[in-house]
């Protein structure tokens, strides 16, 4: 349901919150791709953005009573494309809106860019972990992928890293990449651990329709290979569990202590502003629902936003049944999982009844354990997620 603009300030938020920046540039998008990014060509675009950015982060903070933000993540597109100069007064800015207590403070970088980061920048500004794009080792698949930087040795940008970084960073692999094989997507998570890091993102690769690869590929050929990607996804996920890592969601993989905190924001639903192209905020309401704010895609539309009062994107409140599958759909990603009340609460006593009759039979058939306080998914039922999630959408008649 759209909000009217009238509506579009939330304000008085109590608690902690999260904060994503996105920065819509790359050195050259990537086929698989279908995130809001594009190369740069207009450094004067790029630089009315990043100083807009930061300005409605600003607004945003105080129309919502400027409470304490303890996590930040600097997404993109890839963040550290900017001028050094430039991504200086970004994190600079958004230091200055965030304040000192930031617990965790994430910015994305690829390989091509690590040897060359202002790494005592980022530190001084308060940054305290890199997510690093890898996706794979293999020449081979970063050629399937479409990868821009697969010219780049990746042993010189990560040993670069190890001698000049001394805070968190994390790892993000692809697989289920086409036609990788078994073997490929070993070799792959083996050379990723040998590089020590504390946290590795194991995603599987999703097919967005659009895009150069989709097109590439063609539905038949996609459709050929899921069964591959199966099979190769839960190797590389066994050989990382095998190596020391535990998995606490379903594509993160973590040494104890290093396991994303912004992230865990997500899937715990806690409220969290976005900034930038495309960036998602959502924020909790008194009457129980959730406002979540979407800034415009177009870079010119995002750049008038707050030129007419509002600083907010387009505007739309989640219902209460819902919130039920999304809790569900986040909470169920991580090994924490959710409480069932948490599921069940917000329905009247014969949809609770039915919710709960169907979350047994998760049980029963071995895709969750369930107790009276806690539901989790087991590996298999991480596997089934979304078939699990459309049987509960169903129930409750959202289908």
């Amino acid at each position: 349901m759209a909000l009217a603009a009238t509506e579009q300030h939330h304000c008085g938020h109590s608690g902690a919150i999260g904060v994503y920046v996105h920065v819509p540039w790359c050195r050259a998008k990537c086929d698989y791709c279908a995130f809001v990014s594009q190369p740069i060509y207009d450094a004067r675009l790029v630089e009315a953005v990043v100083e807009h950015s930061v300005v409605l982060l600003q607004r945003r903070l105080r129309l919502c009573g400027n409470p304490r933000v303890d996590t930040v993540y600097v997404g993109g597109g890839t963040p550290t494309v900017l001028s050094a100069a430039l991504l200086q007064r970004l994190l600079g800015g958004i230091a200055a809106c965030v304040g000192p207590r930031v617990r965790e403070w994430t910015v994305e970088a690829n390989p091509d860019n690590v040897t060359d980061l202002p790494l005592g920048c980022l530190a001084h500004c308060g940054v305290t972990r890199l997510s690093i794009g890898i996706q794979s080792f293999q020449p081979r698949l970063l050629h399937v992928l479409g990868r821009s930087c697969r010219t780049v040795d990746p042993d010189r940008a990560l040993s670069a890293l190890a001698c000049r970084w001394s805070g968190q960073w994390s790892l993000d692999l692809i697989s289920g990449i086409v036609d990788q094989s078994v073997l490929e997507a070993t070799d792959d998570v083996e050379r990723a651990v040998g590089y020590g890091p504390p946290h590795i993102s194991l995603y599987d690769l999703t097919i967005e329709p659009g895009t150069p690869l989709a097109r590439r590929l063609g539905r038949p050929a996609v459709s050929a290979f899921v069964n591959r990607a199966a099979l190769t996804s839960a190797t590389a996920a066994g050989v990382l569990q095998r190596c020391g890592y535990r998995r606490y969601e379903v594509s993160s993989y973590a040494r104890a202590g290093a396991e994303s905190l912004h992230n865990g924001g997500y899937w715990a639903m806690r409220d969290f502003i976005g900034v930038g192209p495309s960036a998602v905020s959502a924020l909790s309401r008194a009457d129980g629902t959730v406002v979540r704010y979407c800034d415009p895609s177009d870079i010119p539309a995002f750049l008038l936003l707050g030129r007419n009062g509002g600083c907010w994107g387009r505007a739309e409140r989640v219902n209460r049944r819902s919130l039920i599958l999304e809790r569900a759909m986040l909470g169920l990603r991580s090994a924490a999982g959710v409480s069932p009340a948490e599921i069940t609460g917000q329905l009247d006593r014969a949809g609770a009844a039915a919710v709960r009759q169907l979350l047994q039979r998760w049980a029963a058939r071995g895709d969750a354990r369930l107790t009276a306080t806690r539901l989790t998914m087991t590996t298999g039922g991480w596997q089934r997620l979304d078939f699990c999630l459309r049987e509960l959408a169903a129930l409750i008649g959202l289908s």
